[in-house]
């Protein structure tokens, strides 16, 4: 415990904050990256983003995740789509984001060497291909918000 404004408060614990995107073509693919098998959780397809840095707000560190994982500059946010939270067993490797969801016409993909490939798939199918609880939330509140919106595929 520590005292805090005259009030004994526990310790207070650290995490990360976090941006994702979803980005997505004109012909409605999302686009997945595999993780190198160095960079934690290895080997796994992601969606584009990482850590928020130090003083700077989400929408910069979300294009700057974004063009340095996959060299898009050119992209809009339509929405945020969903909050996540990874709770781990080291309090500093806890994180705590937000993922959104973007539109880009800009297809030619330049990976970082945190990645070994990506792909352009149907949203169903990167369900599929998720297995990390956070890209599977998110890729489902896409589906979900793309069907209350009445955008998506089986109408």
């Amino acid at each position: 415990m520590k005292r805090r404004e005259g009030k004994m408060t526990e310790e207070i614990g650290r995490f990360t904050f976090c941006v994702a995107a979803i980005l997505e073509k004109p012909d409605e693919k999302i686009l997945l990256v595999k993780r190198s098998p160095d960079n934690f959780p290895g080997n796994i397809w992601d969606i584009v983003g990482g850590r928020k840095e130090q003083l700077e707000n989400p929408f910069t560190a979300l294009t700057r995740e974004i063009a340095e994982e996959t060299g898009i500059t050119d992209f809009e946010i339509v929405k945020t789509i969903s909050d996540f939270y990874w709770f781990q067993t080291e309090a500093s490797r806890d994180m705590v984001g937000i993922a959104f969801w973007c539109k880009t016409n800009q297809t030619e993909i330049k990976l970082s060497e945190e990645h070994t490939e990506y792909l352009w798939v149907e949203p169903t199918t990167a369900l599929e291909m998720a297995s990390h609880q956070i890209v599977v939330r998110c890729i489902t509140k896409f589906l979900e918000e793309k069907k209350r919106i009445g955008l998506d595929k089986k109408k």
